[in-house]
This record gives C-alpha cells, structure tokens and sequence, in this order.
C-alpha cells in the first residue's frame, strides 16, 4: 500500500503541476485581456482629448519646406476666413548649442480670440494666448521653440503679405520627374500659383566638378522675391525688382545660392 500511495502521488504530482500550468496561463491572459483594455480605454482618452485642427491642411511634404508651406497655410488661411482674419508668418534665426544654423518658420493665425500655430513638424497646436498677446513675436516664438530643445531662436519677425492675383495658368506639372528636387519645386508652384504668381525654372551648376541641374520656384511674399530651392530651402532676397519673370533677377538670386549658376529656363 505504501509503495502504491507512492506510485499515486507520482500520477498526481504532474496533473495539480499541469493544472496549475493552466491556471497560470488563464491568469496571463487575463492580464493580458486587462492590459489591452485599459491601453485602449487610454487612448481613447487621449483621442477624445486631442485637439482638432480647425480647419483642413494637406501639409505638402516636401523637403526644407518649412517657410513655403507655412505660406501655403497663410494663404488658405485667408482664403477660408476672410482677407481681414489675422495671420503672420513667423521666421528665426537659430542657433543650436554653439552652432548658428539655419532657422525656421511657421504659421501663426488668430482663430475664435484664440491664438493657433501651424509648425510642419508638429502640426496645429493652440498656443494659450489670447488676441493681445499676439503682436509679440519674441515671446510667441519662446513658446513654438520649447518643441526645440536644443535651439535658441534669434530675431523672430512676423511676415505678411497683401493679396495677389494669382496667374491664369498654372505652372508646369512635374510630379513625374524622376528628380525629387524637380518634383518639389513643381508641387510648390502649383499650391502657390493658386494664390499667388510663381515661376518654376530650371538651372544648372557645379559640384565638387561634378555638372548638375536643379529646380526652383520663385513667388513673392511679404515684399521681397522669394525663391524656394528644394536642397537649401527658401531664400527670401530684398530687390529693387519684384517680378517672378525677371530671368537676370533670378540668375542672380540663384548664384547667391549656387555660385556659378547659369542657363536658367522656364520649366
């Protein structure tokens, strides 16, 4: 009997390990179960308290394009609101630790009494400041900056523009191009163009002795020719001249960017 008891708790000793195997696992999954719950019940919450744009923007995406698509912002800011709604385009200079590096912009607009961005790298944000506060620039841009931890800004300037006629035909589509600067450059000009006149040209240069070609687009804002190269970004130029047809303008414009530059046409 001794040797039979023994030979019993040899049987059951793997079926209460089994059970309790399985009980660990039911456990598990109802940890798990619980886990999932309270992730979606957060974001759930979250979603529920996030902040809608106020109105629709399709960001174009394109490379260094912080200035042009806060333009293109500004624009169809105006266009949904009225000319009268207020909106600025707000730029700096920035230096990151030690390092002066190239600045930024984005779009700042007065909404409902309430003060909105537009950054391209955060989207919409409500700023907490009320229509009196606004006109202050430096202290605006202390508080878009905090989303930069490791940059000063230096000289914030609000920009702004009066209306434009925008150009009977649109420019040139080029999305097909296998060149990614030719395709930027021809998005920019076909989302300016339905505010304001643009120009896309093409230009060639050297690098490292290397020939290349690129493309650029160039619009006015805020009084100075504006010309967005899809490499370095967009360069605002103070001119006596302001066309966007002014191909000995442009040529000029371009070798400030690209020495050297030369046999610009119109794409």
């Amino acid at each position: 009997m001794a040797c039979e008891k023994i030979v019993k708790a040899k049987v059951r000793k793997p079926e209460r390990l089994v059970n309790t195997h399985q009980k660990n696992n039911m456990t598990a999954v109802r940890v798990s179960l619980m886990t999932r719950f309270v992730l979606l019940m957060l974001i759930s919450l979250d979603v529920a308290g996030a902040e809608r744009p106020p109105f629709h923007h399709e960001p174009m995406g394109v490379d260094n394009g912080c200035f042009v698509e806060s333009v293109l912002l500004y624009d169809e800011f105006h266009q949904t609101f009225g000319g009268d709604a207020w909106a600025r385009v707000l730029q700096w200079g920035a230096k990151e630790d030690e390092e002066i590096v190239a600045g930024h912009a984005v779009a700042v607009f007065e909404l409902k009494d309430l003060l909105w961005a537009y950054d391209i790298n955060f989207g919409f944000s409500r700023l907490g400041l009320n229509a009196a506060q606004r006109d202050d620039p430096e202290y605006v841009a202390s508080l878009l900056v905090i989303k930069y931890p490791r940059v000063s800004p230096r000289y914030p300037l609000y920009r702004f523009d009066f209306p434009q006629t925008a150009p009977e035909n649109l420019p040139q589509s080029l999305f097909a191009h296998e060149d990614r600067n030719y395709r930027a450059a021809s998005l920019v000009a076909s989302k300016l163009a339905a505010h304001r006149p643009v120009t896309i040209f093409e230009f060639s240069y050297v690098q490292d002795g290397v020939a290349k070609k690129s493309a650029a687009c160039a619009f006015i804002f805020n009084g100075k020719l504006c010309v967005y190269f899809p490499e370095k970004g967009t360069y605002p130029f103070i001119t006596q001249i302001k066309s966007v047809n002014n191909f000995k303008l442009l040529r000029a414009c371009a070798q400030r960017v690209y020495p050297g530059a030369s046999a610009l046409m119109r794409l």
